[in-house]
């Protein structure tokens, strides 16, 4: 029989320390503030608008062959992306208010009523704090997650225990079918609970969601392998680390096979697996302490250039052998993608 807790945390989930949830201070040495409904910061990060290949949701919204794609926030203050269909959609973590979600979603024509559920990678609090709010009021919504993930989401956080009802279990390696999109959650290397990265799939389009990752594992390489769109962790940048505030314990446990993936190592993998078939790469949970947008590109886009990658200009279409590279905004949306769901020759 599986073990019951009975014991419900009282703390305040903002009080409770998860290892690469926001540190107290920022780097001024002020007091940290929670995630407000309005971001604080905007990043100059600039996505491509428009391209033949990812068309923007106000002039496509109907498109009948093509996968959406948008981040809803990417960083240690909060983590949710969209994934779906003008008829199914699928969320991968909830920790992003709620309500900033559901505003973002219907700004860009997406009908919350038709998103299935929530996929969880892990249970740190910047992947799941929102997660019971969104179900409670979609109660549509299931909360997919391996059954070790929620036992640790119920341990870490005060969240409500009636998240339980709402619990879809899934397995690693197990495939899932939402409509016409296709799930397989697999294994990947963090200090959370039972960790998974996701290959989501619809036609001939292949989308890849790899975050939180101290290295790549087997299975995730075997699954980033086949992906057409990646979105892949490049966390930090080692200098910055180095000489940053943190403490040193926590510099080690970031640097370790369960803690974060620096920039150079993001670079060095994607230009070492890179094939003609992977044309979108978002370079996703961006410290906001120790990393940067243009640090982090560039460290990637010179890894791609030097084994003859051609990097695409936003605004135009990727020709064959090239790549179009970005950075996910921390505090804000990207703009909604619509990806072919036929890959381009």
């Amino acid at each position: 029989m599986a073990k019951r807790y009975n014991r419900r945390s009282v703390t305040p989930l903002a009080d409770l320390p998860s290892l690469f949830d926001d540190l107290p201070t920022t780097k001024a040495g002020r007091k940290a503030e929670p995630r407000s409904f309005e971001p604080k910061v905007e990043l100059p990060v600039a996505l491509p608008r428009t391209l033949d290949d990812f068309k923007l949701a106000d002039v496509y919204a109907t498109a009948p062959h093509r996968l959406r794609f948008m981040s809803l926030g990417s960083g240690s203050s909060g983590n949710c992306t969209y994934v779906g269909t003008p008829e199914c959609g699928l969320l991968i973590d909830a920790g992003v208010d709620n309500n900033f979600v559901n505003s973002e979603l219907a700004r860009n024509g997406i009908d919350i009523s038709t998103i299935r559920g929530i996929l969880l990678t892990h249970d740190h609090g910047d992947h799941v704090r929102y997660a019971y709010a969104l179900v409670r009021r979609n109660p549509r919504m299931k909360v997919y997650a391996t059954p070790r993930t929620l036992d640790g989401l119920l341990r870490r956080h005060s969240i409500s225990r009636r998240i339980k009802d709402y619990h879809s279990a899934i397995y690693k390696e197990h495939e899932y079918q939402f409509d016409d999109i296709q799930v397989i959650p697999f294994e990947t290397s963090h200090d959370g609970t039972d960790n998974v990265g996701y290959h989501i799939s619809m036609g001939g389009m292949s989308v890849v969601i790899a975050t939180d990752m101290g290295v790549v594992t087997e299975r995730a390489d075997h699954y980033i392998r086949r992906a057409n769109a990646l979105m892949i962790e490049a966390n930090y940048d080692s200098a910055m680390l180095e000489h940053g505030h943190y403490p040193e314990y926590l510099k080690a446990r970031i640097r370790g096979a369960r803690g974060h993936m620096d920039n150079a190592h993001t670079a060095e993998y994607l230009a070492r697996i890179w094939t003609p078939q992977l044309r979108y790469v978002f370079l996703c949970h961006l410290s906001d302490d120790n990393n940067d947008p243009e640090t982090a590109v560039s460290a990637v886009r010179n890894a791609l250039q030097g084994v003859g990658v051609k990097i695409s200009i936003p605004g135009h279409p990727v020709p064959a052998g090239s790549v179009n590279l970005s950075a996910l905004p921390r505090f804000k949306s990207s703009e909604l993608f619509m990806l072919p769901v036929q890959p381009e020759k």
